[in-house]
């Protein structure tokens, strides 16, 4: 066979077929799937517990069946599940809120100079951190919650925010203040990739208020606020150590959810069989819930572009008038102002004397200085940040380890399309899982391995834990990346070491995104050491937990306790954000 043209000349010559065709699939290479091999360890260390939690929710004396799951007619275990549900309206309420002031802040870009800052401060910081605060806001004695004191001038009296019923607004504010941040950013930056002719068009057609919001910014941010309301109403059907550190201990069975029901009925000695369906329940509501952002996760259409030329700046959106952007400077820092006084509170308190801080306001000027640090210490609280920092340290060196590979295998690794889906549909189902339902089975298994007390131990529980969502992001900013690039990463022999040569230059968004939001995750747990560590771990959230349990006689040292304990996440918080949110909406850069 010949071809010519233009003077050249070119003669393909093959060779004679041989043999009879072979029907099937061409061979796999097997070199490709040893990446995953070390995510399937890892995940064991959650879906053996996982199976356990299973079998013994349907194990019954007469063989199997539902009968364990009696223990949903409790009215304990019904008013849980009652909460739960209210938590998740309290979510939604939290994404709307959040979709209007990315809106605001969006058409009004000088709300975001002061705005911004203030949001990312109270997601830095851990949920027992954000209780403590608000405890110190609504203490019902006027002499020391900031609020009582103000109700009490503007009424002569104040309602006891701490009592009955009234305490479900201190639980929706303290979360509302540390989830708050996170929606907006989000939303703000799905805004922003809107591309500016689209708005140019709209405008000129005289297309605005309302129905620019419904024909545009809503069905151009559906994909993001799937994604954004399944990580806030999962954070919200998860709550636990808010309530056991705002509710007091007399009124907590009446805020008890799920989670909080099942450890009861854990610590009580139940039985091993229905504290297994309340594990198995709960995990049913939130892998309903979860089903919203699933779409939103795998399809990342609302991803911003990759920019391959600077636009020109006459072209972007046209500049506010002078008196509106005065207006958006006034807006955004009264609402920065606002948002950053319960963390001015907490810092003042630690500034007081435990004894003045236990009898008087964060506003009264005696008893100033350190006082509270040093009782702090006293109680352990550095030895418990250095323990925290090498839990938190080798949780996100071994996911980084683990999840790059799997992440490549899994977008560019060539799969077979049903083997992909299933392992994106286990790391999606794991993402979801709440910690009740491996920490029982877990904790008996590092207690009889003589690991009760490790921090390596923990460590790799937590590596396990951030795994699937670690996966799901990089694989979102592996399968996002231009065709030219992936072409030209799979040519070649060494085509894996190829591009995981080039993971850290092309993917530093998505990658560092996972690393920040993991070393924060593992430094704020509560919950994981809570249920699953020993005594040797004293991660820092548990020593702020002890001290809590007598919130009224040691406030001092509890604020001051929470201020070091936020120190390290609210700086990387700070320092990382934009590249954070970067790439959790994009996973690449130019």
């Amino acid at each position: 066979m010949g071809l010519q043209t233009n003077g050249l000349s070119l003669e393909i010559v093959g060779r004679e077929i041989s043999g009879r065709p072979v029907p099937g699939k061409p061979r796999r290479p097997a070199g490709p799937y040893l990446l995953g091999l070390p995510a399937l360890v890892l995940s064991c260390l959650l879906l053996v517990p996982i199976g356990v939690t299973v079998v013994a929710a349907f194990r019954t004396p007469a063989g199997f069946g539902f009968g364990n799951f009696a223990v949903m007619t409790d009215p304990g275990a019904l008013r849980a599940v009652g909460n739960s549900l209210l938590w998740v309206l309290v979510a939604f309420g939290i994404v709307v809120i959040g979709f209007f002031l990315a809106l605001l802040s969006y058409r009004l870009p000088a709300v975001t100079t002061f705005l911004q800052p203030a949001l990312v401060i109270p997601f830095a910081v851990s949920v027992l951190v954000s209780g403590a605060t608000f405890r110190l806001l609504f203490d019902p004695t006027p002499e020391r919650g900031t609020v009582t004191a103000v109700w009490t001038w503007l009424f002569g009296t104040s309602p006891v925010w701490l009592g009955p019923g009234l305490f479900w607004l201190v639980l929706v504010s303290a979360f509302g203040w540390t989830w708050l941040g996170y929606v907006v950013s989000l939303f703000r930056a799905g805004l922003d990739a809107i591309p500016d002719d689209v708005t140019r068009t709209l405008t000129a057609e005289g297309v605005r208020g309302w129905r620019r919001l419904r024909a545009l910014e809503i069905p151009l941010l559906r994909p993001i606020t799937g994604v954004v309301t399944l990580t806030v109403v999962i954070a919200a059907v998860r709550v636990f150590d808010l309530i056991l550190i705002v509710v007091p201990g007399s009124m907590q069975r009446s805020a008890d959810v799920l989670g909080l029901n099942w450890w009861r009925a854990t610590t009580s000695g139940d039985d091993p069989g229905r504290t297994a369906a309340l594990g198995v329940v709960l995990f049913a509501i939130v892998a309903a819930v979860g089903l919203i952002g699933v779409r939103g996760l795998r399809r990342r259409r609302w991803a911003m572009p990759v920019t391959v030329v600077r636009p020109d700046p006459s072209l972007g959106r046209p500049k506010p008038r002078r008196s509106v952007r005065r207006f958006g400077w006034l807006v955004g820092l009264a609402v920065a102002l606002v948002w950053i006084f319960p963390a001015v509170v907490l810092v003042i308190t630690a500034l007081h004397s435990p004894a003045e801080a236990g009898v008087r306001g964060w506003w009264s000027a005696s008893g100033l200085g350190f006082s509270s640090f040093a009782a702090a210490a006293n109680v352990g609280l550095f030895r418990a940040l250095l323990s925290t920092l090498i839990i938190a340290s080798a949780a996100t060196a071994v996911l980084l380890v683990i999840a790059v590979p799997t992440a490549y295998l899994v977008a560019w690794g060539g799969l077979p399309m049903r083997v992909g889906r299933t392992v994106m549909a286990v790391f999606v189902v794991l993402a979801v899982t709440p910690v009740q339902m491996y920490a029982a089975p877990l904790r008996d298994a590092i207690d009889a391995a003589g690991l009760a007390g490790s921090r390596i131990a923990l460590a790799l529980v937590h590596a396990a834990a951030g795994l699937p969502f670690a996966v799901l992001l990089l694989r979102s900013a592996f399968a996002s990346a231009p065709p030219a690039l992936v072409s030209e990463a799979l040519q070649g022999p060494v085509r894996q070491s190829a591009v995981l040569a080039t993971v850290q230059r092309t993917y530093r968004p998505a990658l560092i995104a996972v690393a920040v939001l993991e070393f924060a995750l593992v430094w704020n747990d509560f919950i994981v050491g809570f249920l699953i560590s020993g005594p040797g771990t004293t991660p820092l959230s548990l020593v702020l937990w002890g001290e809590a349990r007598q919130f009224s006689a040691s406030s001092g040292p509890v604020a001051a306790a929470a201020v070091v304990a936020s120190i390290v996440p609210v700086v990387l918080m700070l320092s990382f954000w934009r590249t954070v949110v970067r790439g959790l909406t994009t996973g690449s850069r130019p």
